[in-house]
């Protein structure tokens, strides 16, 4: 496997699924306790990431051993190798192995910092990761996908991060990590959107459920509720009133938003459908990440 392949198939598109909710965590403690610690930061990243990438690989081994992904039902070469690189199958497994292994190097650091409330979250949303794509029953294949997704990438890394600082997990975290799990929903949603007309014989997601007119007014839908989490934390004092600059995004986000249409999703336009919905994320979470940043510098330094 070259080092252009295991980019792809490592996907680093998909990482702000997992950096975000260690930031939001993570600088959601610094700013409310003053308090931070680098080593546990970088462990939880490194887990979080490798959590994120070991969820990848197995997904397209998944989707490529059970004929899911063919030539006829593939057309993002990038974005799927194993179609059409050819890499043995035995390259992957190993692949698979390694990243475990990568993932628990950092986890066990964490584990001996934060006990028995670390193995039960991480155990949990490894659990999940595989389940999500392998098992008898693949979690992906049914309407609970973007649920289980956005709670264990959005709730549990954002919970988890969060308590390797404090050193507790409390109703405030849950409340900032909703629109988190509601981002992670989105993007699975988005993915569904794409992909209804390969996954119509195997799976049964919301956008074959609802249609993909429905589909994308929920997907609009769940960035004006993460608008309204983010305006509630404010008016409970969860976060600073300077969070309401995040409102200066609205535009920014309706643009990425405005290219997502009935007309332009296909499985051709796949690549440039994900990259809006995920981008509008990532231009979400900036204005957050920036916010809360400029509040610890603040507390710090005035």
């Amino acid at each position: 496997m070259t080092k252009k392949q295991l980019f792809a198939i490592l996907d680093p598109k998909t990482w702000s699924a997992s950096v975000i909710p260690v930031l939001v965590g993570t600088l959601y403690s610094t700013y409310r306790f003053e308090n931070f610690r680098f080593d546990l930061f970088i462990a939880m990243l490194l887990s979080a990431v490798g959590a994120q990438c070991f969820a990848n690989v197995i997904n397209d081994y998944s989707d490529y051993v059970s004929g899911l992904d063919t030539i006829d039902t593939v057309h993002d070469r990038e974005g799927s190798i194993l179609v059409f690189d050819g890499i043995p199958l035995i390259q992957v497994k190993k692949l698979m192995v390694y990243l475990v292994l990568c993932t628990l190097i950092p986890a066990f650091y964490l584990l001996l910092h934060g006990g028995i409330v670390v193995a039960i979250i991480g155990g949990i949303g490894f659990l999940v990761a595989y389940f999500y794509s392998a098992g008898p029953l693949p979690i992906s294949k049914t309407f609970l996908g973007e649920l289980f997704s956005g709670i264990t990438m959005g709730g549990l890394i954002t919970w988890l991060a969060y308590y390797v600082q404090s050193g507790y997990i409390d109703k405030n975290i849950i409340l900032i990590s909703i629109p988190l799990i509601i981002y992670i929903g989105s993007i699975l949603l988005t993915n569904g959107l794409c992909d209804i007309e390969k996954d119509r014989a195997t799976r049964v997601t919301i956008p074959i459920i609802m249609g993909r007119e429905r589909s994308i007014d929920i997907l609009k839908f769940s960035y004006i509720m993460m608008y309204i989490f983010v305006f509630l934390s404010v008016i409970l004092k969860i976060l600073p009133i300077s969070m309401f600059l995040i409102f200066l995004s609205v535009p920014l986000i309706r643009k990425k938003l405005k290219f997502i249409t009935v007309e332009n999703i296909s499985l051709k336009s796949r690549s440039n459908i994900m990259g809006n919905s995920v981008l509008s994320g990532i231009i979400f979470y900036l204005f957050y990440i920036i916010i809360i940043l400029g509040e610890i510098l603040r507390s710090e330094f005035l």
